[in-house]
């Protein structure tokens, strides 16, 4: 750092430190020595940048006239220089496209001029122009060459557009003449229509005349057409119907003839039904008297059951009632017994116990006696109804089939057997209760004497036990017997009911028989008679219906014939229909396509005559057309395009020097702050502020100088006026001050690494401040970052007073580097009066 600080030990001595600070003021003016004083700009030397040019081209025809728009084309590139044109073959081409040698080739093809001559062919083909273009070579010479290529492409527009317009005016002199011709050739056609339209006028008249009787011919054969057709379909209708009338009578005559045989065949058997019926009406009335006879026995036999089952129900009842009294028999010598086994109860308890038994063993010996009597009766009766049954079984034939009268006599003697049963087991039951009351009665006596003779009333108690056992097994095997027996004679009693109610229904339907069967013996023998009379006029029958089937027939035979000719006569008529409706049809289409005809005739005539009138017009108009060279440059290129360049640059250099004076002023800035030390020394003797102002007022002081000594240099080449000049110069002064104040702050605060920012900040804004491009063409990050640098507004200063003449710009900009200026010294500021002291050897090594 010591080679950079301007301190006396550090350099030669006062002259170096003179040198030192020239060669530092000097450097914006080299700047702008080299660049500005330049009179040449990017486009002074287009004319060394090479293009090749391949011409393939074969020409074409257009019309009768040769064209070779490429060769035109290479033809006039050598009258002008442009570009650095080079015209070579396609392999050459090529090979300096390779070698980096051309910024671009343009190819002309074979089938250029044949192609343009096709544009009122059906299918035109544009003719096309190809170019290469080399744009990494430079970025400029690439939009200069593109810009190139579409001048040609429109300079080849327009010769083409010229091309076309020359052979379309070299055909309007044809046309004129063709149009003289047609008029001419129009008043012939004309003159021949009129002729036409009387001729076709005739042949109309004619045809419309003649028109209605054509309809009339048409019309009736329609309706003789519609007469033989309703022949047809009603003969043909009814054909079925008269085959079907003779079939049906023949089969009439085949059943009339089968009648007859049938009839013939069942006389015989027709008398024997009218005999059968005979015996039948016979045998039905002996039938009938059997069952009147029969039905008084059968009223008694349902009366005797009736009472049968009475008594059934009564023996049934008393049964019941002895099974009940010699269980309670049987239960109480149960506990006679035990009372006297134990002998606990005492001669009290055996009296009381016995005085129990007595009435009921009474009871039971009554109803024995009587069950015993009311069975033998009861057994009598059920006999003689099983008798009286069979005995009426015998008496009516059928009877013993019958299901109802076999239930009832079953019935019967299963009462009678039950009887039977019931009859042999009461006198064992009379004896048992007879034994019963008597034991009962032996132990009333003997429990008086109890003291004397237990061991004998032991005995006869055991005795009485015993009867009594007997007694209650014989008493319900009585129930049991009585309760069949009542249930035998109730179904016995039905059925007898059943039996009389169906021996009168039966009695009642042999009699409905009977009468019928008379009825059907008479009508047998009226039937006998009415069939002899029936054969007798069958066969009539069948003689007549012979003769009406072979007329059918022949009916039959003459009808399909009748409708063969019919249905012949109809599709003749079918013809001659159609033809004449084809007639009529042709008629009214001729007539129709005459008055068409003569219609187009008439038109013909007019049209032809305003057709005349036309051409002969027009042979006048195209006649009048100047097709001189200047007619067919304006039709070629009818646009002229006509600008007015404002503060328009009188040279490159005017363009630059914004740029170029900025640039000038920030780098001298840079490199003046080398020549000053900007640390504290270690024994400071003044203040911060003071050190630091001093330092800053004499670099103030020399980049004004820097400023001054490059702007008037500037004026020198960038011509303007007094006011101009002067706003330059003190702009230039002023911008340089904005930029010391910015560099001196970034100094200040980072030493060297600060001077380096500052490069780098100038740097960056070498291409986003409107140098290259305009800052509206940047993206838009760019353009917004480019509002807060300060370069922006020094090209945008220099711009107002050297090209633009706006003050209103001017002072702008002015403002914008004024906020630079106040910011960074008020930076600055505040950054002495925080920045503490330290050593200058410190410092330095930091440096």
């Amino acid at each position: 750092m010591k080679g950079y600080a301007l301190q006396s030990s550090g350099l030669t001595g006062r002259k170096g430190w003179i040198i030192a600070l020239i060669a530092v003021l000097l450097v914006p003016l080299v700047y702008a020595a080299i660049i500005l004083t330049a009179g040449w700009g990017p486009y002074d030397n287009l004319s060394k940048v090479p293009v090749a040019i391949v011409n393939h081209d074969e020409g074409g025809m257009s019309g009768d006239q040769p064209i070779n728009v490429g060769s035109d084309l290479v033809a006039d590139l050598k009258k002008n220089n442009s570009l650095g044109w080079d015209f070579v073959s396609s392999d050459d081409a090529a090979r300096g496209l390779k070698d980096l040698k051309y910024y671009m080739v343009i190819e002309i093809p074979r089938d250029f001029s044949k192609n343009a001559t096709t544009v009122l062919d059906e299918n035109p083909k544009k003719p096309e122009l190809k170019y290469t273009q080399n744009e990494g070579l430079h970025f400029m010479a690439a939009q200069v060459t593109k810009n190139a290529a579409a001048a040609i492409h429109e300079k080849l527009d327009n010769q083409i557009t010229k091309t076309y317009t020359k052979t379309l005016f070299a055909k309007l002199s044809d046309i004129s003449a063709g149009f003289k011709d047609g008029a001419y050739g129009s008043g012939k056609i004309n003159t021949g229509a009129g002729e036409l339209h009387k001729g076709t006028g005739k042949i109309l008249s004619s045809l419309s005349e003649k028109a209605p009787d054509i309809s009339l011919l048409a019309d009736g054969s329609k309706e003789l057409k519609s007469g033989t057709g309703e022949l047809y379909r009603s003969l043909s209708g009814k054909q079925n119907d008269i085959a079907k009338l003779a079939d049906g009578s023949k089969q009439v005559n085949d059943g009339t003839n089968t009648l007859l045989s049938s009839l013939k065949e069942k006389s015989s058997d027709i008398s024997k039904l009218a005999d059968g019926t005979q015996q039948l009406e016979n045998g039905s009335g002996l039938l009938l008297k059997s069952l009147k006879n029969g039905s008084g026995s059968i009223g008694q036999l349902a009366d005797g059951a009736k009472q049968v089952d009475g008594g059934a129900k009564k023996v049934a009842g008393g049964a019941r009632d002895l099974a009940i009294g010699a269980g309670s028999l049987e239960a109480g010598s149960v506990l006679v017994l035990n009372g006297l086994k134990d002998a606990a109860s005492g001669s009290t308890s055996l009296d009381s116990g016995l005085a129990k038994l007595e009435p009921g063993s009474k009871a039971v010996a009554d109803g024995a006696g009587e069950v015993n009597k009311n069975a033998k009766s009861l057994l009598a009766g059920a006999q003689s109804v099983a008798a009286g049954l069979d005995q009426l079984a015998e008496k009516v034939p059928g009877l013993k089939e019958s299901p109802d009268f076999k239930k009832l006599l079953e019935g019967s003697k299963a009462v009678s057997g039950g009887l039977g049963l019931l009859a042999a087991k009461t006198p064992d039951l009379k004896a048992g209760a007879e034994q019963v009351s008597t034991g009962i009665a032996a132990a009333k006596t003997g429990s008086k004497a109890l003291n004397g003779g237990l061991s004998d009333l032991v005995k006869g108690q055991t005795a009485v036990n015993a009867g009594a056992k007997k007694l209650s097994a014989g008493a319900n095997t009585l129930s049991v017997g009585a309760g069949t027996l009542a249930a035998g004679t109730e179904t016995l009693a039905a059925g007898n009911e059943t039996v009389n109610s169906s021996w009168k229904k039966v009695t009642d339907s042999v009699a409905a028989i009977n009468g019928g069967i008379s009825s059907v013996n008479k009508g047998n023998h009226t039937v006998e008679s009415g069939w002899k009379d029936m054969t007798s006029g069958v066969s009539t029958l069948a003689n007549g219906t012979k003769q009406v089937a072979d007329g059918n027939q022949t009916v039959k035979t003459g009808w399909s014939a009748l409708t063969l000719g019919a249905n012949k006569l109809d599709n003749g008529m079918l013809q001659v229909s159609n033809g004449t409706q084809s007639v009529k049809t042709g008629w009214e289409a001729l007539t129709f396509g005459l008055k068409k005809v003569d219609n187009g005739v008439g038109e013909i005539e007019s049209g032809s005559n305003e057709l005349t009138a036309g051409l002969a017009g027009g042979a006048e108009q195209t006649g009048a057309i100047h097709a001189g060279d200047k007619n067919i440059e304006q039709f070629s290129a009818p646009v002229k395009l006509a600008g007015t360049a404002i503060h328009k640059f009188k040279a490159y250099r005017y363009a630059n020097a914004p740029y170029i004076l900025s640039l000038a002023l920030f780098t001298g800035v840079l490199l003046l702050t080398l020549l000053f030390d900007l640390k504290l020394p270690e024994n400071l003797e003044v203040s911060k502020l003071r050190f630091y102002g001093g330092k800053l007022g004499t670099m103030a002081m020399l980049s004004a100088a820097q400023a001054a000594i490059v702007s008037l240099f500037t004026l020198f080449f960038i011509h303007s006026n007094f006011m101009n000049g002067i706003s330059m110069v003190l702009f230039s002064i002023f911008a340089s001050l904005a930029f010391l104040a910015i560099v001196f702050f970034l100094t200040v605060l980072a030493g060297n690494i600060g001077r380096f920012a500052g490069l780098a900040f100038l740097v960056l804004q070498l291409s986003i401040t409107g140098s290259s491009l305009p800052i509206d063409m940047l993206p838009q990050g760019y353009q917004t970052l480019s509002k807060f640098l300060p370069l922006t507004y020094s090209i945008g200063g220099f711009k107002a007073v050297i090209n633009l003449d706006n003050y209103a710009s001017f002072w702008g900009n002015t403002a914008a580097l004024a906020v630079f200026l106040a910011v960074f010294s008020l930076l600055t500021a505040a950054l002495l009066l925080f920045k503490r002291n330290k050593p200058a050897h410190s410092a330095e090594a930091a440096a």
